[in-house]
C-alpha cells in the first residue's frame, strides 16, 4: 500500500509546496502559517539531516502502485535515554487522502520506532477539531493521555491539543500492530 524512505532532496520542491500550504498547517502547526522561502527550508531540512543529534527523523510516504510521493512522516522530540518520541504523519497529496495511507504509514512508523529504534514510548498529538486523527489514534489502541488547553490560536479561535501515546509493552500485545505484521 505504502512505502516509508528517508528523505530525498530531489523532491525538496514538493516538501516546500506542502511546508506552505494553508490547509495542512491548519491541522498540523501550533504556528501560524509563515510562507518560508525555498532556499531557508532546504537549508533548515539539509541541516536538520545531516546532524545526527538533531531529535528528529523526517521520511517519505510513497504509495506503493505508483510511486508517487503522497506524504511525509516527521518523528522529531527523539530521546534515546528516556526511549521516547513523537510522531507526526501527513497524507499531503488530496487525491491520496481518506483512503488509509495515513493509518498504514502511521502504523509503519510507530513500527519503526518501537523495532528499529528501541523506543518504550511512542506519542502523537490532534488539534481538539481534528476528528480524523483522533480516529486514527483511539483505533490503533492509543491512550489519550492529557489535554494541552487553549494551545494555539486557529482561525481565531483557541483550540486544545490532545496528546495520546502507545507504551512498548501495548505494541507488543496490541491486535491493531500485531495483525498488520502479518
Amino acid at each position: 500500500m505504502i512505502r516509508i524512505r528517508p528523505v530525498d532532496m530531489g523532491n525538496i520542491k514538493t516538501h516546500h509546496t506542502w511546508n506552505n500550504d494553508p490547509e495542512l498547517n491548519y491541522f498540523d502547526s501550533d504556528f501560524p502559517l509563515d510562507r518560508e522561502p525555498l532556499s531557508l527550508f532546504c537549508r533548515r531540512l539539509q541541516e536538520m539531516m545531516d546532524d545526527p543529534n538533531s531529535g528528529s527523523l523526517i521520511l517519505e510516504i510513497h504509495h506503493e502502485g505508483d510511486q508517487k510521493l503522497i506524504g511525509i512522516v516527521d518523528i522529531h522530540g527523539i530521546d534515546h535515554i528516556n526511549k521516547r518520541c513523537i510522531i507526526e504523519c501527513t497524507i499531503a497529496e488530496r487525491d491520496y487522502q481518506n483512503q488509509g495511507y495515513g493509518t498504514a504509514a502511521f502504523r509503519e512508523a510507530v513500527r519503526y520506532c518501537f523495532d528499529e529504534m528501541g523506543m518504550n514510548k511512542v506519542s502523537s498529538a490532534a488539534f481538539d477539531f481534528n476528528d480524523k486523527w483522533i480516529r486514527i489514534l483511539t483505533n490503533l489502541e492509543f491512550t489519550k493521555e492529557g489535554t494541552l488547553r487553549e494551545h494555539a490560536v486557529k482561525n481565531g479561535k483557541y483550540a486544545d491539543k490532545l496528546v495520546f501515546s502507545l507504551l512498548k509493552s501495548e505494541y507488543v500485545t496490541s491486535d491493531q500492530f500485531q495483525m498488520s505484521l502479518t
